[in-house]
């Protein structure tokens, strides 16, 4: 039997736990989180005794070692104490995006796991979903000859949007993580990984252009429920998580941010009187937000790969948009429907479709991937050929963000990646 401790129990969390007590011989043993409503979510599922269930981080840790590995799920800013400790009480991990919001800190979990041979495996997801993987083995192939220039795209909707980067736990940099990090280092890592080598130099600009007090209605309310367009506003908060009239919901699972309960009076009711809901029920241009809504980096690759990347919160529906051109053709690829398409230059075009799943569905099947790499990683039957997120793959994408935004702070100035820290060889 093997054994795994879970400290924070959001939906990362939550979902990474589920995968792994669904699979044969694996245990969860133990858990953390800072809610006791969240534990007591997931407790009678994954069979666990209350001695097993702390919101205690400090008592959580103190057990030592009671397991074969950790999943930390925790915010982004407590990912590298939480790695830290479990790293010095002997765990391997399962490090859930990004690592950490400061690439010092990055780098000194590697070089700890490295130097005292842990394994840490990060949740970049989306490189284990077959859609991505196909773009990869494609590349790979040579079909498209050389690659001269990668089109990549973040299309965040505006309600994922609003949920996360605007009311939500990602709102604000000090906090948290920029929104470049916080929500596109699994584009970075992509990208990093279809070009096939690191990043030369690159520019970048960004601002919070529409999420502020400038664009407020006049004489709109700080509570969506005292504001006199509440009926007609498409950020109204009830509209957003419980639908308006016959109109469905926009986002039913962001609920679990602040509400046990998914029926509709209590999620009402926990906007309205929680602790926690009145965050979501404020007014879209009168938070304490100042995360981008919308930011471009344009990268040079080591091996002469030009990128241009793109995130922004104006779009109906969450999906990721990849234009490839080679030398010898092109290939579009939308993950709307996993689909393919290769378009060669003598004329034969190909689409491909891939493993067709939601996008709320686990990330194609990319979390089901990770999770299954984790218990590889337990029972020491890694593939050798295998294509594994660890650690040290992982610094690259945060040292791309952090290149980006430092140009965005200085008007989108060229930065060279030797102004950024790298794994010490």
């Amino acid at each position: 039997m093997y054994t795994v401790a879970v400290i924070g129990l959001g939906s990362r969390g939550r979902n990474y736990g589920g995968h792994l007590n669904a699979m044969p011989d694996v245990k969860i043993t133990s858990v953390c989180d800072k809610y006791q409503a969240k534990i007591d979510n997931v407790k009678s599922a994954w069979k666990l005794d209350d001695k097993a269930c702390f919101t205690d981080e400090d008592a959580f840790f103190a057990q030592g070692k009671v397991a074969d590995i950790m999943v930390i799920a925790t915010q982004d800013k407590d990912h590298y104490g939480h790695a830290m400790k479990a790293l010095g009480l002997g765990y391997d991990l399962l490090l859930e995006k990004p690592v950490s919001p400061n690439i010092a800190e990055c780098l000194e979990i590697e070089k700890y796991a490295r130097e005292h041979n842990r394994k840490v495996l990060v949740c970049h997801v989306l490189r284990y979903a077959n859609y991505y993987r196909k773009i990869k083995e494609l590349l790979d192939s040579g079909v498209l000859g050389d690659v001269k220039l990668i089109k990549h795209d973040e299309h965040i909707s505006w309600w994922h949007f609003c949920h996360s980067y605007v009311r939500g736990n990602w709102r604000r940099e000090e906090d948290t993580s920029p929104m470049l990090l916080a929500k596109c280092c699994h584009d970075m890592d992509l990208l990093y990984w279809f070009a096939g080598a690191k990043c030369k130099s690159l520019s970048s600009y960004g601002s919070l252009s529409f999420f502020n007090s400038d664009n407020a209605p006049e004489g709109a309310a700080d509570s969506c429920f005292d504001c006199k367009y509440k009926d007609e506003c498409i950020y109204e908060c009830t509209y957003q998580y419980v639908g308006r009239g016959c109109k469905k919901n926009k986002f039913p699972w962001g609920t679990y941010a602040f509400s046990v309960s998914p029926k509709k009076a209590d999620v009402i009711d926990a906007l309205k009187n929680g602790e926690r809901g009145r965050l979501w029920s404020r007014c879209v241009f009168g938070c304490d937000n100042d995360v981008v809504d919308c930011q471009t980096v344009n990268m040079e690759m080591e091996n002469g790969v030009r990128i241009v990347m793109t995130a922004n919160a104006f779009n109906e529906k969450d999906h990721r948009h990849t234009e490839i051109r080679g030398t010898k053709g092109e290939l579009i690829a939308d993950d709307t429907g996993s689909v393919i398409e290769l378009r060669l230059f003598d004329k034969k075009k190909k689409k491909i479709i891939v493993n067709i799943i939601p996008v709320i569905k686990g990330h194609y099947g990319g979390d089901e991937g990770v999770t299954k790499a984790t218990v590889d990683m337990l029972k020491g039957e890694l593939d050798p050929k295998g294509q594994y997120t660890w650690i040290s793959e992982t610094v690259e994408s945060h040292r791309i963000v952090t290149a980006a935004e430092l140009s965005r702070r200085r008007g989108g100035e060229k930065v060279d990646m030797s102004e950024i820290p790298d794994i010490e060889r």
